[in-house]
Order: C-alpha cells, then sequence, then structure tokens
C-alpha cells in the first residue's frame, strides 16, 4: 500500500515486530511519557491506553496522562500541564488539530518530543503513528458496495477538524465517485460530526431520515462511536439498514453479531499503542526510530516522520479473528444474541 504521500509505509508484521521489541534501557527507564487523550469516553481508548502502558512498563518508563473530555482548549491545557508534571515526551491524541498545533510547536522547541497519535498534528518535527486512513476510506466504501450497491445513501462523517475525516473521505470518495456519475447511488444526506460524538451522530442521522421520510437504503458512519449512536436512531425508527463503522470496538462486534452494524473497519489499537509507546521511547531517549517512514499526506502537506499500520474489515462472517488474538472474548461479541447467529456464536 504505497502512494506519493508515504515513503516506506510499515507493514503490519514490522510495526508489530517494532513494538513488541522494547529492550528496557537505563535512559527508558528514566522517561516519564505524558499522554493527552482527546476523548477517553470512547470504549476504544482503554485498548489504546493498554498497549501504551505494557510498553512503558516493559521499559520501566513512567506513564501520565490527562482527558479534555472533548474539549480543543482543554487539550491545549492538559499538554502544557504535562509538560509542567515532567514530561520528557508527549504522545497527543488531539481531536483538533488545529487547536493544540501552537502548544505542540511550543513543546518541540522545548526539547519535548511529540507523537501525534491516531490522528494528524500538522506541526514540522512532530512524529505521526496512526493507521492507513486512506485505506479505511477505500475499505469503507468497498463493504457498503457489497451490501448496498443502488440507492439512498447518508453519509457521516468525522469531525471536519480532523485531517484523518477528509483523508478517508476523498479514498472514499475515489471508490464511489462511478456509481454517483451512473446514477445508482443517491446521496441524500451528508455532514460532519463534531468531535465524532455519538449523540451528535445520533441527532444528525435522524434529521436526515425525517427529510427523506426514512428512504435510506445505506449508511456510511465513519467510525464506531458514531455507529452507536446511528444504530439506536435506526432501532427506533425500526430500520434495518446496512451500516459501517470503524475501529473494531468491542461494542460494535456485538452489533455486528446481532445484526444491528454491517461491518467496522478493524484497527487493532492494543498494537497502536505499543508501536506509539516504542516511537516516544526512542525519541525521548535520542534514538533512532526503526522502521519509520515520510508521511506527507495532510491538507497542509507538512514531510512528517511516521509509522502507520493497515486496516482489517471484519463482518459477521470472520467475527473470529478479533477473538483468536484476543482482541474481544466470545462473550463479549456474542452477547445478547439470539437470532441468527453468526458461526463463532453458535
Amino acid at each position: 500500500m504505497r502512494n506519493s504521500r508515504f515513503k516506506g509505509l510499515v507493514a503490519l508484521s514490522s510495526a508489530l515486530a517494532l513494538a513488541g521489541g522494547v529492550a528496557a534501557t537505563s535512559a527508558q527507564a528514566d522517561v516519564t511519557v505524558g499522554v493527552s487523550w482527546y476523548k477517553f469516553a470512547d470504549e476504544r481508548w482503554a485498548i489504546d491506553e493498554a498497549g501504551i502502558k505494557s510498553v512503558l512498563e516493559e521499559a520501566g518508563a513512567k506513564y501520565i496522562s490527562a482527558d479534555a473530555n472533548f474539549s480543543p482548549e482543554k487539550s491545549v491545557a492538559d499538554i502544557e500541564n504535562l509538560i509542567t508534571r515532567g514530561a520528557d515526551v508527549l504522545i497527543v491524541m488531539s481531536g483538533v488539530a488545529d487547536a493544540v498545533g501552537p502548544v505542540v510547536m511550543r513543546a518541540l522547541d522545548e526539547g519535548v518530543p511529540v507523537v501525534g497519535y491516531d490522528q494528524l498534528i500538522e506541526v514540522p518535527g512532530a512524529f505521526y503513528v496512526s493507521f492507513d486512513a486512506r485505506s479505511v476510506g477505500k475499505q469503507l466504501a468497498a463493504g457498503m458496495l457489497e451490501v448496498a450497491p443502488a440507492g439512498n445513501y447518508a453519509i457521516i462523517k468525522g469531525d471536519d477538524g480532523d485531517p484523518n475525516t477528509h483523508q478517508m473521505f476523498a479514498a472514499y470518495q475515489e471508490v464511489m465517485q462511478p456509481k454517483y456519475d451512473s446514477g445508482e447511488i443517491t446521496v441524500v444526506g451528508e455532514q460532519f460530526v463534531d468531535s465524532w460524538r455519538p449523540e451528535l451522530a445520533k441527532d444528525t442521522i435522524e434529521q436526515i431520515l425525517t427529510a427523506n421520510e426514512n428512504n435510506v437504503d445505506a449508511v456510511m458512519v465513519m467510525n464506531d462511536g458514531m455507529a452507536s449512536g446511528v444504530a439506536e436512531a435506526l432501532a427506533e425508527q425500526g430500520l434495518e439498514v446496512p451500516m459501517s463503522g470503524q475501529d473494531g470496538a468491542p461494542g460494535a462486534l456485538n452489533r455486528i453479531a446481532r445484526g444491528q452494524q454491517t461491518f467496522t473497519i478493524w484497527k487493532n489499537a492494543y498494537e497502536l499503542g505499543r508501536a506509539a509507546a516504542t516511537v516516544a521511547l526512542s525519541l525521548a531517549s535520542g534514538e533512532e526510530v526503526e522502521g519509520k517512514g515520510m508521511f506527507s499526506g495532510g491538507p497542509q502537506g507538512v514531510e512528517l516522520d511516521a509509522i502507520l499500520l493497515p486496516v482489517d474489515r471484519i463482518d459477521r462472517n470472520n467475527l473470529d479473528k478479533t477473538i483468536d488474538i484476543g482482541w474481544a472474548t466470545q462473550e463479549r461479541v456474542c452477547a445478547g444474541v439470539t437470532e441468527n447467529p453468526p458461526a463463532v456464536c453458535e
């Protein structure tokens, strides 16, 4: 999966080898890693945190964190406070990249390395660790076309200020454009959702359903958190409509097993956390980051050192993938499944 905007994209096996190859050194044992979360309430982020902590514990490094609870202003204050508390390196899950850009720049100027985590921060000198957003967009499109090759589509996008939203959507549109041109698919509603909030996603799809008298044949939802709100709205209307998601959150896997969500683009957040922590320790210790590439695919075209992990589409036919590696338990995935169970729940 190479393109001109990312040179040296890290294969999954290489990235996992990187994340798993942490050897404690005296320099790393003295490192304090500060993690700024933007929306830790979402189910997924506890998995990322566990991955980060596993690497830091192996190295004997210290973990400190703060959660902005969807507030860009608090994100800025959190980053400043983490530095005050002694963070030698920062992992920043930004939420709104433009808001944290200046404080990230100040941190770098003060000699505190910064890892932009999962969401792009286009500040020269920052390191970017995430998944391949364009691959996510293409997989979202391919998955939707398999289950709804024609009809009225609603599109629930992520935050307009998040570069990942635009990278994913551009790739999604590239795949879908022939269907638009032929008239087979009509977009009857399309909306960004501030901070990717589930309750706002629910409000948005309710408005689209009302405007179209429920005549919606598919809903492309950009992540599982928002999909939880959309699924609730569809259920309240008694609608069974193909719906996507992203992240592979255990709650989404359960919705897939119960027939309330069609598929999710699974991103192994535990391994992403391990990769980010490994990068952070290397940066703080002044060591070279093994396996890094160069990313310049953001709206501003800033070149950043980066590691991107690939993704996998999960539906009812391959839920076992997530269970086999311990990402989710069979009990969690199959909870409440009574009718038409997938094979993994039989």
